[in-house]
């Protein structure tokens, strides 16, 4: 991406999601551009899907790019709430459904399968695009049903181009220019008191919200107190090379059996000692928080803290950050539009919080609820405590 278009602003509502027609647009291509640059210098043997390494956790390049415009293709111009699978609406690319649609080609098979070349793939991509703007320019901007889809593909694109960073690093390929620099944690960190009381989780007043935030849910919360940066590399470091890393009193029975299979951990050398601690799963930060007396928090905690407190707020976005919350739905959920976002994935996965550097600030408001399985640390994860009361 051109420094132009890296300093370029996109209009957006105040929770960071694109809402006016001329902000739709703008975001469209930025992210496009944003996600071509992901990739632009993957070795040309990762081109050919075969030919990509296999991984349980990424997806081969030329899949994962052309799913991203088939997506956005099928929930902006073909989606109708009378014809869901977009039967009656056909694709740009002759027998697009069959290959890209995440619902029903299963992982494996996106290695294998029969695709189109390259350049006919990258000249999908931009058709559909083009498209979807054409759709904008012609459409009837009072509408927010037809808004709901753009903005989603949007995110969708948002949350593809954080795993195409993660799949770089997986394959120990270097993380290209574009992706924005992390920054240092403070040296020193306190704990933030919090009073609790009544918090809505999740949101009614956003322009776009996702089906696991909804409706929004009461709860309320005891007074806690909460680190004011997440837990440094330098402080996971100390505990992981030292001999209480293997105390199995520190771990639980599946984090036990998990490090029991793990590598070792790669030591201070690894990691700039002033950076948040990063790749770290959620049995890692469970053991460090019995290893230090303090404990992950809970979803709605890190969530009131992050709504009450601008410096709370602010020291968020560096790593994610593993919450004690497993991902469930709200009392009243509903699956949306895009049905196995959310749904497929209940009490299997665990809550993260509050985007990493790499995340577009468009996720980095406080309702946004990330989720994966409890061993995954290829994202761009860490996490941070709370005090035992």
């Amino acid at each position: 991406m051109s420094a132009a278009a890296e300093m370029r602003v996109v209009r957006e509502d105040s929770a960071g999601i694109a809402h006016d027609i001329p902000s739709l647009r703008e975001a469209l291509i930025r992210q496009r551009e944003y996600t071509l640059a992901l990739y632009a210098d993957l070795p040309a043997a990762y081109w050919e899907p075969a030919q990509f390494p296999y991984l349980p956790i990424v997806n081969p390049a030329l899949w994962e790019l052309a799913h991203i415009a088939w997506f956005a293709e099928f929930f902006c111009l073909r989606w109708r709430s009378d014809d869901v699978m977009g039967l009656n609406t056909p694709s740009i690319l002759a027998g697009a459904d069959s290959l890209f649609n995440s619902q029903t080609v299963p992982h494996r098979a996106r290695w294998s399968n029969g695709y189109p070349d390259r350049e006919t793939c990258f000249g999908y991509m931009q058709q559909s695009l083009e498209a979807l703007l054409a759709a904008l320019d012609g459409g009837d901007a009072s509408d927010v049903h037809d808004r709901y889809g753009f903005q989603l593909a949007i995110a969708h694109e948002d949350m593809h181009a954080e795993a195409l960073a993660m799949t770089l690093v997986t394959l120990g390929l270097p993380v290209p220019r574009c992706v924005p620099v992390r920054d240092w944690v403070a040296c020193a960190s306190h704990d933030l008191h919090f009073d609790g009381g009544a918090i809505e989780l999740g949101s009614s007043t956003r322009s776009f919200r996702f089906d696991n935030e909804m409706p929004a849910c009461p709860q309320l919360v005891a007074p806690f107190l909460i680190a004011s940066r997440p837990v440094s590399a330098a402080e996971f470091a100390a505990f992981a090379e030292s001999p209480d890393y293997l105390d199995d009193r520190l771990w639980s029975d599946t984090g036990r059996e998990w490090r029991l299979h793990a590598p070792p951990h790669p030591g201070r050398s690894a990691e700039r000692p002033d950076l948040a601690a990063i790749h770290v799963n959620y049995f890692q930060a469970e053991a460090w928080c019995r290893w230090a007396g303090r404990r992950l928090p809970t979803e709605a905690e890190w969530e009131l803290a992050a709504t009450r407190s601008p410096d709370f707020r602010a020291s968020t976005g560096q790593v994610w950050e593993w919450s004690a919350s497993v991902f469930a739905p709200y009392p009243g959920f509903s699956p949306g539009r895009y049905r196995d976002y959310s749904e497929p994935w209940f009490h299997t996965h665990q809550v993260l919080k509050g985007g990493s550097f790499v995340t577009h600030r468009r996720l980095k408001y406080p309702q946004y609820r990330n989720f994966y399985t409890k061993e995954r640390r290829d994202m761009f994860c860490g996490f941070r405590t709370c005090a035992v009361a």
